[in-house]
Formats: structure tokens, sequence, C-alpha cells
């Protein structure tokens, strides 16, 4: 058959009820299925920045229609998962907040579809893949068309998937910077953490910060080896205390300088205050995410 405006529909209805299936396999351990998970994970995303939605709120949030909410509604609440209040606004309507057993089903929920998601996109690179984002992009813009609506807000949400492409790219370029120094980006980290926070008392209590910087994604393990390997360059001391050797603070300073160099051409024409903006959001989102690191 060859391509045409048929053919989409019939692919996206296709895709659509394949992968609604397997949503619904694979929470249905937990005691939901695949439109039961949308309203509660909805209701959880609602619920994380304070809100406490009426289910005509939640329905439209979610994109469902309220009479099919409201059905949800009742059966998530026989469950345990959520309750229902007197909304102070409109006698009629009733306000949802998640209970705890909710709150613990959903956050299990959406470990397991992310990692589905990423099993079901690996055929165009995954979920954080290019051409993921590039689907995602023009489904948005088919649904937009078909229903003749746009974001009201204005304003683009910040995702993992945003954050995550950063951190690669950023990360991507200070390895560029490092290239033909022979030093990688942990080591060029490591040094800098001894330069300016040394010299350390002992190895085992730098080997043991390292270990417990997560972006460094280092065990003890793996930081003795990379200790091993700088003291075998001649950049660190072999003894306690541990600090740079006059050819680790030669290296130090010159990779700095690059570093500092390209840094100030990266920030370049970013007002002060939107970076203050996302220095306060990144710093909310990597403490919620070592909160529901400790819970989960």
């Amino acid at each position: 058959m060859t391509p045409d405006g048929t053919a989409t529909g019939r692919l996206l209805w296709q895709v659509t009820t394949r992968w609604r299936a397997a949503v619904d396999r694979a929470v249905a351990p937990l005691g939901l299925t695949h439109a039961q998970y949308v309203l509660l994970g909805s209701l959880y995303g609602l619920s994380r920045s304070g809100a406490r939605p009426s289910q005509r709120e939640l329905a439209d949030f979610a994109g469902l229609e309220p009479i099919y909410v409201s059905k949800l509604v009742r059966a998530l609440e026989s469950a345990g998962m959520l309750v229902r209040s007197e909304h102070p606004a409109d006698p009629r309507a009733f306000q949802l907040d998640l209970t705890e057993k909710g709150t613990a089903v959903i956050r299990e929920a959406v470990t397991v579809v992310h990692a589905l998601q990423d099993e079901l996109t690996a055929p165009i690179g995954g979920s954080a893949g290019v051409r993921n984002r590039e689907l995602v992009r023009t489904l948005q813009a088919l649904l937009d068309s078909s229903d003749g609506s746009e974001d009201m807000t204005g304003t683009p949400v910040l995702t993992g998937q945003d954050i995550s492409e950063a951190h690669g790219a950023v990360r991507k370029l200070h390895e560029r910077i490092l290239h033909g120094s022979g030093t990688t980006s942990n080591e060029q980290i490591t040094l800098r953490v001894i330069a300016v926070r040394g010299p350390w008392s002992s190895r085992t209590a730098l080997r043991d910060h390292l270990a417990g910087q997560r972006q460094l994604g280092l065990d003890e393990p793996a930081a003795d080896r990379l200790l091993d390997d700088l003291r075998r360059r001649g950049l660190i001391t072999a003894d306690a205390p541990v600090t740079l050797t006059a050819q680790g603070e030669e290296l130090h300073s010159r990779l700095a300088a690059k570093v500092q160099g390209t840094a100030a051409q990266l920030y370049d024409g970013l007002s002060p205050e939107d970076l203050a903006v996302a220095q306060r959001v990144l710093t909310q989102i990597k403490e919620r995410a070592d909160d529901l690191s400790r819970e989960l």
C-alpha cells in the first residue's frame, strides 16, 4: 500500500492500540488499567504543583471525557487510591487528592511505563533519541490541528528529556574541550576538587567524596582506579595529605582556563534573571529526585 492520508490514520490507530495494550499489560500487576494510569498520573502531576483539581479540571488536563473520568474516579476511589472532597468554590464539584496508596502505586507505575516506553521506542533511538523527539513534535502538531486548539499557556513545559539532552550536550562539549589533553571529564573534575577543596587529609576521604558525587557515576572501586591513574601520571601526590603535584597544578590551570573560556561563550546572552530561575528550578528538581529515590 502506498503512503497516503488513509495509511497515516491507520498506522496511528494501530500504534495507539498496540501501545495501550502494552501499557495495560505492564500496569495490570499494580491494579491499574491504561486509562486509570493516565488519570492517576495526571492527578499526581497536578498534585506535585500543589493543585487539588476538580473532576472536570482533571478531565481537561488528562484529555479525557468528563463522564469517563467520573467512572474512573469512582473505581480508583473504591481501590483506595484517591479521595473526593467537597469543592470550596463549587458545591456541585469534588476536589480530588491522592492517598498514600495511590501515590505509591503511581510512582511505581511511572517507573514501569517509562521503561516500557524506552523499549517500545528502541527502533527509533529510544525515548531520549532525536527521532523520538521529532515524532513527539509531529504528533503534537497533528493533535493541535485536529482539535483546533493550541497550548493556551504559551509556556513550554520542562521535561526530564530536556534536562537529559542539555546535560548530554554540555558533557559532550566538556569532553571536546579536553580532547587531546589525555584527560577525561571525571579526571579533570577530580583535579578541580583537589585544587579547590584540598589538600585532602587522606586518600580514603577523597575517594568517598568522589563516589558520593552522582554526576561522576563512580562507585568506590572506580574512584580508586581513577586516583591510581592520576597518581601514576604524576598529577597527585602518593601520600597524605593528597594534593596536586606541580605537574598536576599546571594541567589543572590550563584545562580550567579552557573550560571557563568556553563556559563564558555558552552562557553569553543569557540574562542573570533567567539563569537564576534555571538554577532554582534545577535545584528543586534535583532535591525532589533525591527525595523520590529515597522513597522508592
